[in-house]
């Protein structure tokens, strides 16, 4: 059953990385009406974010906490699915899949490359490894299944 519950993970790891490619071959022009469906759907609870003033500011909040949300899944996934696995490989898909994504992006017309959304997408990823990190060592303090190092 263990093995089941840790290939599971892996493979819905290995299908949101699949699905983040997908949205970086989004053409410009697709990428721009998703950011508007997700505008649309807020706006309901914020209508100011509609208002020609914040809608520039408001595109570009909700395009990178897009990247970072899109990598916080994608790190999750990752641990859960290799938490007997070395660190060092879940960093380095940590660190290859921003680049590739922003790579893909160079051949989706209307798109570009930015390494500061990489280095959105690796914070992502970075900050579910260490939450994660961080419940398992205080859910095994508080159940006694782990023991601090001294």
């Amino acid at each position: 059953m263990k093995h089941l519950k840790k290939h599971g993970f892996l493979i819905l790891a290995i299908l949101w990385t699949l699905l983040i490619f997908a949205f970086s071959l989004q053409s410009g022009d697709e990428s721009i009406v998703s950011s508007n469906i997700i505008l649309d759907l807020l706006a309901l609870v914020l209508p100011s974010l509609k208002d020609p003033a914040h809608l520039n500011i408001a595109i570009l909040i909700i395009r990178k906490t897009a990247h970072f949300t899109e990598y916080f899944i994608l790190g999750y996934f990752y641990t859960k699915a290799t938490k007997e696995t070395k660190l060092s490989w879940i960093l380095l898909v940590g660190c290859f899949v921003p680049v590739l994504d922003e790579t893909l992006q160079l051949f989706s017309p209307g798109r570009s490359a930015s390494p500061i959304d990489s280095g959105i997408d690796l914070s992502g990823y970075l900050s579910a490894l260490i939450i994660l990190g961080s419940i398992t060592v205080l859910f095994g303090l508080f159940t006694g299944k782990r023991q601090v190092n001294k």
